[in-house]
């Protein structure tokens, strides 16, 4: 996943309100997509004692809707985190793994209760030259970034996964596919991503197909190069069923500027009542904490947590909610953290998403109240057609800096006398 902004720190202390992720320590390159210090990838799953007793978990959960007030009428059908794939971590509050393709572990996995998003691999290929980024804040450094553009052999690549996933479709194991994070905003075209999602729905009707992108995309319409995205009223693919993006910060813009987002920017592009949506939240920061800015951290991911849970049970839009995410660093003698911050070291946190997916868990398969059923679209002589969608979509609001497409004025000369 990748934040609003690339090669800051995901979370800290907000200093200029201007500037959602400000410069600091704990930011960096990781792989090769890095916003607010969060990476695409991890190799680990060190995963979070549980607490003893499921039933309190569940009722900690339920107390908390019923002490902000919240009526749960709507959404939440999947408890997911990016990085982990562990299904004795997860059982009993993880419902679904969508970032790992090995086979074996997902077989494992079904057998506790957790089924898959099968990431499909090789979908796209760098352009043959690197792309600039005008806009500094997309590209601090100012250097050219590696760019993306659909991979000529996606399909035969794609067949080939078909055919290996086939046994663990028929079980149940996999239920859909996730197209990767951030497509769109390094390079590839809607018309592409549309291309991919029709081909895998041909071949598989029933098939849940996500996608996550950048914040960029969806509360701005520009990906990194600041060419746009969406014409006017272009929709979101249409066999896209799930979407989502991520969007990071250290105030209460953290969850109220991504319901705003949704609601305003995401919802008029879906053509389909039951096209869902899966905010990714924050859980990660880059770096080394002292055990103070761990325990404040905690604090913050906690609080965030409980306000995306309320945005869930309200918007039936919402069919999970995926932090990320779970790797952890390692707890220094003191109670700080060194070697990046994950979930599984912020014990509040951790607790607080445990709970929720417990409680999405107890609801069974119907999800947390009504939510809508899916419905794919069906092909029409081989072909999907693309609806439009007239709903206007307003500007994104000027407090929305991290959404501006020029770069500020350079700051007055110093004049010497």
């Amino acid at each position: 996943a990748n934040s609003y902004m690339n090669g800051r720190s995901l979370w800290q202390p907000i200093l200029n309100q201007n500037d959602r992720c400000s410069m600091s320590p704990k930011c960096g390159a990781v792989s090769s997509h890095t916003h607010c210090g969060m990476a695409t990838q991890s190799h680990s799953n060190r995963g979070w004692a549980r607490p003893q007793g499921t039933s309190r978990a569940i009722l900690a959960a339920a107390a908390t809707v019923a002490a902000l007030g919240v009526v749960p009428t709507a959404a939440l059908q999947h408890s997911a985190m990016w990085s982990l794939r562990n299904g004795t971590v997860m059982q009993g509050w993880g419902t679904l793994t969508f970032d790992t393709a090995d086979l074996p572990t997902i077989e494992a996995n079904f057998k506790l209760g957790i089924r898959a998003l099968y990431p499909v691999q090789a979908l796209t290929v760098p352009q043959k030259t690197k792309c600039n980024a005008p806009v500094h804040h997309q590209q601090p450094d100012g250097q050219p970034f590696a760019c993306i553009t659909l991979n000529p052999l996606w399909h035969a690549n794609w067949t080939q996964q078909w055919q290996q996933i086939q046994p663990l479709v028929k079980s149940g194991a996999i239920i859909g596919t996730f197209l990767g994070d951030e497509h769109l905003y390094f390079g590839l075209e809607v018309a592409e991503l549309k291309e991919i999602a029709d081909g895998i729905r041909l071949d598989w009707p029933t098939a849940i197909i996500y996608a996550n992108e950048a914040p960029d995309i969806a509360m701005c319409n520009y990906r990194k190069d600041n060419t746009t995205v969406f014409a006017p009223n272009q929709c979101l693919p249409v066999n896209i069923d799930w979407f989502g993006f991520d969007f990071y910060a250290s105030d209460s813009s953290s969850w109220t500027a991504v319901e705003e987002a949704y609601a305003s920017h995401v919802y008029p592009r879906l053509a389909r009542t039951d096209q869902r949506v899966v905010p990714v939240t924050l859980g990660y920061g880059e770096g080394n904490f002292t055990a103070a800015e761990r325990a404040a951290m905690d604090d913050f991911c906690t609080t965030n947590a409980r306000e995306f849970l309320k945005f869930g049970l309200r918007d039936s839009r919402v069919v999970g909610i995926f932090p990320f995410y779970w790797t952890a660093g390692t707890v220094t003698p003191s109670g700080g953290v060194d070697g990046n911050i994950g979930i599984s070291n912020l014990p509040r946190c951790a607790a607080t998403y445990k709970a929720i997916g417990e409680l999405i868990v107890a609801a069974g398969e119907g999800g947390t109240s009504q939510d809508p059923a899916l419905r794919p679209p069906v092909a029409v002589d081989g072909k999907f057609v693309e609806p439009q969608c007239g709903t206007p979509i307003p500007p994104s609001p000027g407090t929305w800096s991290w959404c501006s497409r020029v770069n500020p004025p350079p700051p007055p000369p110093v004049l010497r006398w």
